[in-house]
């Protein structure tokens, strides 16, 4: 089969440095990791990344721009599949990473370890993001060594001295750095008055906590110009409104190079309960040849470079120093050189130098900061991957599954509800777009994780590109008899693949109920596959997608991973969830929401419960970021959720495949919310059928008033409206569809 999607060729390689950390973080982390890489390419360092989903990023999204560029410029390799990798020093960065995420580590081997505690261990309401006695351990754990520990800057310092080993701890920080020839911005002449500014992101406890404060470093007055870069809500909050002299800008609205370059002085002042543990931007302002008014405590990190006052002296400290010329022009320069030895590339190649030595490569070639880089395809490194000839045959014939990345675990449980039927016949292998794979691992199988195109910020034909490349690499490695696909658009990537690798069979597992008139152009993508298989759907009466007037697929009966003799008793799964055992209870499961805001479907649902007297449940993801904590809500984290289902008298919960069919094959009785956000499920068709036959309620949004009858009527007669949709259930379709893939397997042997 032809296709016009190159596949590159990957090669597998050692590197100097391993960066490991979140490499979605949006701020200071995440410009210190794309300046460390720069630095270290420049001197023929060789790095690598790998990325964890720590807890510090509450949503999935693409590694940071700045970090995404040096890969493409093919100054890191970016480790995304569980490759095994040997790096002379592995640098961690941000200790709540590893705490919190280092199951998803790919085996790693390193000389040395260095932990880079890029913040306090508490924050500013005294929250504790990690404990370094844990992360050490852990450490100790995953790698093999006692780590070395380097606080970013002396306030970290501080805060974890008397909580790591003593030896353990290196004598000097491990600070930002800087190109400060990229950063150094020309500006002209000063104007009549002042202009002083900062740049954050718009935290509170990135401002002043009182207006006193607020208003000594940053004036309303109108005497001096006060810009921002980075939006200014906690200070609009503090002052009722902002002044009529401030100039706003938020983030990203421009570079800060030229936001910096516009400014007379940059002024930054926080809540004095916040530990900044460096200040990137500070170093950013210093580089740039503006002076920069600080706190006192910031007088350790930065020496002679700032000028340090109280907020009620920042008006005489920049009212003199505006008046002298030479004086001002005099501390720029002083600025300036300390930071280039102290936070230059430079002084960031002696610490490796002193770490693991020389670098191993040979001199690369630079590219001047502003010039454009030549166009390079993503680089990918494999540790330790075989070639098709030399990788042994497997005991037994291996299924590679792979899944596309939904909005919530259905591809994932559906080929987990094949994969468990497939043994002991074939070994079942994952790879996953979905961030959420490592749960396979609890099932016994093997799994790789491939980011998506969000999550890489790929544009489609590099990321199709990719996409091949990666799972021939896999399947190379894997050497499958067949390969099933669950999702509802087969990638671009597939052909080459297939064209690579002829002898092995796929299949696509395609579920239904599209919305109507949407996905025409995909069903001509079953040409690509051997078998098509559709899990059947108890709405199917009501589906109008194109998928129902197709006649390629092999219909199944709806699959659910698990059958209901496998679920826990009433008393059992109430015991193992933490539940009264007694008490009427409901599971909410209607994606993020806040539980205290009735007017939103997650908190009208707790609320009209509660009136009942009846204690709810809900997952963790369904609690939104800053959505509120309630002793009375229970927390649910375990997959799968469904075998604990006997635990509940009732359910509110959106019309997913996965969810549909599990609460009604397992007879909770459900009011059914549709999501009506999705780009091709037609979950409102399928909550509407099971509403006209009687199996469930339904309502478009939850109010506490329009919820109420129908959740008082559920806990009266639910368990007869479910056992209707029980009596027309085909059964579960996993096991004809194991079956059927089974099947190719055994055509495969015979060829």
């Amino acid at each position: 089969m032809a296709s016009s999607v190159p596949v590159p060729v990957i090669e597998p390689t050692d590197v100097d440095v391993l960066d490991i950390s979140d490499l979605r973080f949006a701020g200071g982390t995440a410009h210190s990791i794309a300046e460390e890489i720069k630095a270290q390419h420049a001197v023929g360092y060789t790095t690598a990344l790998i990325h964890l989903n720590g807890p510090l990023v509450a949503k999935v999204s693409p590694v940071n721009p700045m970090i995404r560029q040096e890969v493409e410029r093919g100054h890191a390799h970016l480790l995304i599949r569980g490759e095994a990798v040997r790096a002379r020093l592995a640098v961690v960065r941000h200790p709540a990473v590893l705490q919190e995420a280092a199951d998803q580590l790919p085996p790693v081997d390193a000389d040395r370890v260095v932990i880079v505690a890029n913040a306090a261990p508490h924050d500013i309401d005294g929250h504790e993001h990690y404990r370094p006695e844990d992360v050490h351990r852990i450490a100790q754990d995953r790698f093999g060594q006692d780590p070395l520990w380097a606080p970013i800057g002396p306030l970290v310092r501080e805060a974890i001295a008397r909580r790591v080993p003593p030896a353990q701890l290196l004598d000097t920080d491990w600070v930002n750095i800087i190109d400060v020839d990229a950063w150094a911005a020309p500006r002209g002449e000063p104007g009549e008055r002042p202009v002083i500014g900062r740049h954050s992101r718009a935290s509170a406890q990135k401002w002043p906590a009182d207006v006193e404060t607020l208003q000594a470093a940053y004036p309303v007055d109108g005497s001096w110009t006060v810009r921002v870069l980075g939006g200014a809500d906690p200070a609009e909050a503090l002052l009722g409104q902002l002044p009529a002299t401030w100039e706003v800008y938020e983030f990203g609205a421009m570079s800060p190079r030229e936001f910096l370059a516009g400014l007379d002085f940059f002024v930054y002042y926080h809540d004095p309960r916040w530990i900044e543990a460096f200040g990137r931007t500070i170093l950013e302002a210093l580089a740039s040849g503006v002076p920069a008014i600080l706190p006192p405590h910031f007088e350790a990190l930065f020496g002679e470079a700032a000028i340090y006052a109280q907020p009620h002296e920042v008006r005489r400290v920049v009212t003199e120093l505006f008046a002298d010329r030479a004086g001002y022009n005099e501390q720029v320069a002083r600025a300036a050189a300390l930071v280039r030895s102290t936070f230059g590339y430079e002084a960031h190649v002696s610490r490796l130098a002193e770490l693991v030595g020389e670098p191993s490569a040979p001199e690369p070639v630079t590219v001047a900061p502003d010039e454009p880089e030549p166009h390079r395809e993503p680089a990918v490194v494999d540790h330790g991957a075989a070639s098709a000839d030399d990788a042994p045959e497997p005991a037994r014939p291996r299924i590679l599954f792979i899944s596309s990345n939904g909005s919530g675990m259905g591809h994932l449980t559906r080929l987990l509800s094949y994969a468990v039927r497939c043994e002991p016949t074939a070994e079942p292998y994952f790879l996953s777009l979905s961030q959420a794979v490592p749960i396979v691992a609890e099932f016994g199988y093997s799994f790789e994780y491939l980011p998506s195109m969000p999550a890489t910020g790929l544009a489609p034909q590099r990321w199709h590109a990719y996409f091949a490349a990666s799972v021939l690499q896999t399947m190379e490695r894997v050497r499958p008899a067949v390969v099933v696909f669950d999702g509802t658009w087969p990638y671009e990537g597939i052909p080459s693949v297939r064209a690579a690798l002829p002898e092995v069979a796929w299949v696509w597992s395609r579920r239904g109920m599209w919305k109507a008139g949407e996905g025409q152009d995909r069903l001509a993508k079953a040409d690509w596959f051997d078998l098509v298989i559709e899990p059947g759907d108890l709405a199917a009466p009501a589906d109008r997608g194109v998928t129902a007037r197709d006649d390629v697929a092999e219909r199944l009966g709806p699959v659910t991973l698990l059958d209901p003799d496998e679920l826990m008793s009433r008393g059992a799964a109430r015991e193992a969830l933490g539940l009264d055992p007694a008490s009427p209870m409901a599971l909410v499961s209607l994606g993020a929401g806040n539980i205290n805001d009735t007017r939103g479907d997650v908190g009208a649902s707790i609320a009209a419960l509660w009136s009942l007297g009846v204690q709810v449940c809900v997952t963790r993801a369904e609690i939104a970021s800053g959505g509120g904590d309630h002793p009375d809500v229970h927390l649910v984290r375990t997959y799968p959720l469904s075998r604990y289902y006997r635990a509940f008298d009732l359910a509110i919960s959106a019309a997913g495949y996965n969810s549909f069919h599990e609460l009604l094959r397992f007879g909770v009785p459900t009011l059914f919310v549709p999501n009506l956000a999705t780009a091709l499920d037609d979950q409102p068709g399928r909550s509407r059928h099971a509403a006209e036959q009687g199996w469930a309620y339904e309502l478009p949004s939850v109010s506490v008033d329009a919820a109420k009858p129908l959740l008082t009527d559920l806990l009266a007669h639910g368990t007869e409206m479910t056992a209707r949709a029980r009596v027309v259930d085909p059964g579960n379709g996993a096991a004809d569809a194991a079956a059927l893939i089974t099947g190719l397997i055994r055509a495969h042997q015979l060829r």
